[in-house]
């Protein structure tokens, strides 16, 4: 039987291999994609950043009587941002508003009236800020603004103090990690462990992307590709039992899942280094993220289960369908869901809910996860392994099943 099995692998083994197409697509295209992508998202991130940061803000200041000192302050706030000030008066207020839902203007400042007053009386006024929030200029002064007027807050607070005898440390209740040595860091996690939560939350979806994409390519083709070829009918009728070319085709259809998953992983790995650039800390626990042998070899026992897991249950569409084109669109609900498991999981904290380590392909996302984050529970693992293999056990069950039934493989 295993003997016919490997007959069986190497003839899809080396369809696979021999096709040009095929094998751009499951090894070329991850590695090469993922970090073209990466790529130009930071080149992206970075130049949007610049045109930010380099673009004059247009703000209006629309003040009422009596508040010219204090209005004055604000207004020093504001000459260290690259912003263009415009000051108007309290009767237009609305075609303010309006150049705002506009764009005309970033901001619209309304500070009331008697600010003087307020200060003196030691009373509390309200300042309105009018900002677009579909507009990124707008957000961007929005936050600059409120800084700078942030530390005029906190003068005025301060010379209140002064002004009634108190001293200023009043205001300071304590620092935090201001008397470090020049040797210590407040941040504790472990050398690459930042880029590792990074990797890991984005890792495992673009694996099981990769090994439901890979399998598709080759499994709809292995089952429904030859009955459309006719040469499914001419491989049943030979001294071959249904359970080694379930076997063999199956194993084919892994093979090219797990080829597609390490090259996407391989290409994300790569990818990193502009995850690094795109992020503003550059210490050790970004940039020198490693993963030990240990790690690989959960790695390893939790991705080939998941493999034969998905591997199957292509298989199975394949082998129920008519043809390649009927299987694709059988299949594509079951890939969209697979997708949205491996959102979800992205969205999960660092202590998912207890059902996700429970259900197969979830459980296995979650895994992979921690290992990446190097926090992997060997109970979890083997949980995990051993969910997938049911499953995938059920499946190839079924499918041998209807590979013993012309009826319902041929759908007569």
């Amino acid at each position: 039987m295993f003997k016919d099995s490997l007959i069986i692998l190497r003839k899809e083994l080396r369809r696979m291999f021999t096709d040009r197409r095929l094998l751009f697509m499951l090894v070329v295209l991850p590695l090469v994609m993922l970090p073209l992508m990466y790529s130009f998202m930071g080149k992206a991130n970075k130049a949007r950043m610049v045109e930010i940061n380099s673009y004059s803000s247009r703000i209006a200041i629309c003040s009422g009587e009596g508040g010219e000192e204090v209005k004055g302050w604000f207004l020093e706030s504001l000459f260290t941002l690259n912003a263009h000030i415009e000051t108007t008066g309290i009767n237009e207020l609305d075609s303010l508003k309006q150049r705002v839902i506009d764009k005309d203007l970033e901001l619209l400042v309304v500070m009331p009236e008697n600010m003087d007053e307020h200060v003196r009386d030691n009373s509390v006024f309200d300042l309105s800020i009018f900002y677009n929030s579909t507009g990124d200029y707008s957000m961007f002064a929005f936050d600059q603004v409120d800084i700078a007027f942030a530390a005029v807050a906190e003068a005025i607070i301060r010379k209140r103090i002064i002004e009634s005898g108190m001293p200023e440390d009043v205001l300071t209740a304590f620092t935090i990690n201001q008397q470090l040595s020049a040797d210590e860091t407040a941040d504790l996690a472990e050398e690459g462990s930042a880029m590792g939560k990074l990797i890991g939350v984005m890792m495992p979806f673009f694996i099981v992307i990769y090994l439901f994409a890979n399998s598709m390519k080759v499994g709809l083709d292995s089952v429904a590709g030859e009955k459309e070829r006719g040469t499914l009918a001419m491989l049943l009728v030979n001294q071959v039992s249904r359970l080694s070319i379930v076997l063999g085709k199956m194993i084919s259809v892994m093979v090219a899942a797990i080829v597609g998953a390490v090259s996407s992983a391989i290409g994300l790995r790569i990818a990193s280094r502009y995850l690094i650039g795109m992020s503003r800390d550059s210490g050790a626990s970004i940039s020198d993220y490693t993963m030990g042998s240990m790690a690989i070899l959960q790695f390893a026992i939790v991705v080939v289960p998941l493999a034969i897991l998905i591997s199957s249950l292509v298989l199975l569409v394949s082998t129920f369908a008519r043809n390649v084109k009927e299987g694709q669109g059988m299949i594509m609900p079951v890939y969209i869901a697979v997708m949205v498991m491996g959102v979800t999981t992205m969205q999960t904290g660092d202590i998912p809910p207890e059902w996700m380590r429970l259900a197969p392909i979830f459980n296995s996302l979650v895994v992979l996860k921690d290992i990446f984050m190097q926090n992997a529970v060997w109970g979890n693992i083997v949980f995990s392994l051993a969910t997938s293999l049911a499953v995938a056990s059920v499946l190839v069950f079924i499918t041998l099943r209807m590979f013993n039934d012309e009826r319902v493989l041929f759908r007569i």
